[in-house]
């Protein structure tokens, strides 16, 4: 317990500074002492912009974090989360992480942490009112600086873009079919803050919180509904991408390849006619008299 507390004391002087929640780290090991430690690091440096989107007048609650092995973190929580979670936000005062396994599935500890973190300030920033999935995991990857070109490369391959109005409450069990959700929520908060701003998050939670809802909330902060906002994502995803997904789908493949096969055998018939009119003209020779 000693150790939980030398390290709350620490990440004190900047919670009174710029009031981000004040967290308490939990670990039973070394292991998770050395995990707890580097977190209090990420946290001087990033607590304060994720503060940010907190409304004013609102004071943060105070966060636990249960930094575990695998072994740990499974006890607690294997009932509850997929193979591959590795991290978990309950409510706004309670994340867990498991630090042992994160390498394994391919995320890092700064990753991990300030997304949970995310969940817990938007629990904290909404107050009583629902939050969709999409709009909590899309903001908490674009705060936690989980994407990557390739992931949207990646999703726009696999397919047609998840439809953000489908991802409103339980999240998909199934690691491909999450994995896609999570980047298309990704790609919904960023076009949330194209068309309207980068502040347009902490806008929509501070009008959520004193509304009571977040349907009025973003119809306050936005101007228009969340409904027609998807409507217009799914749009923007056809149309920005949806040539690329004919390139790589069948049978649009398949029609394209035809179509580059006559447009080949066509070029061959008349270069090959065009020999042959120009040996027919070589081989000709006026008669002698």
């Amino acid at each position: 317990m000693a150790a939980v507390l030398v390290i709350a004391f620490l990440l004190s002087g900047v919670a009174a500074a710029s009031s981000p929640p004040f967290i308490h780290f939990h670990f039973e090991s070394e292991g998770g002492r050395a995990a707890a430690l580097k977190c209090g690091e990420i946290w001087r440096a990033e607590g304060p912009r994720l503060a940010a989107l907190i409304p004013a007048g609102v004071r943060a609650d105070t966060v636990h974090c249960l930094v575990l092995n695998t072994e740990e973190f499974t006890q607690r929580f294997g009932d509850r989360l997929p193979d591959w979670g590795v991290g978990v936000a309950l409510g706004g005062g309670l994340v867990a992480l498991d630090y042992a396994r994160m390498p394994a599935v391919g995320r890092g500890i700064r990753e991990v942490f300030l997304h949970e973190m995310t969940h817990a300030i938007l629990f904290q920033a909404a107050g009583e009112a629902w939050l969709p999935a999409w709009f909590h995991e899309g903001t908490a990857m674009q705060l936690s600086g989980e994407w990557r070109f390739s992931d949207t490369v990646s999703l726009i391959l696999d397919g047609r873009v998840p439809d953000l109005a489908r991802l409103q409450g339980r999240w998909p069990g199934l690691d491909t079919r999450a994995d896609r959700a999570y980047r298309a929520s990704l790609l919904g908060v960023q076009r949330l803050m194209t068309r309207f701003g980068p502040d347009i998050v902490p806008r929509i939670l501070a009008a959520t919180r004193e509304t009571g809802d977040f349907a009025d909330g973003f119809l306050t902060a936005t101007g228009e509904s969340p409904a027609t906002f998807t409507e217009d994502f799914a749009a923007a995803m056809r149309h920005r991408y949806g040539w690329i997904t004919i390139l790589t789908r069948w049978p649009g493949l398949f029609v394209i390849m035809a179509l580059v096969l006559v447009i080949g055998a066509v070029r061959k018939i008349f270069l090959t006619r065009r020999r042959l009119a120009a040996m027919d003209d070589e081989d000709f020779s006026p008669p002698e008299y």
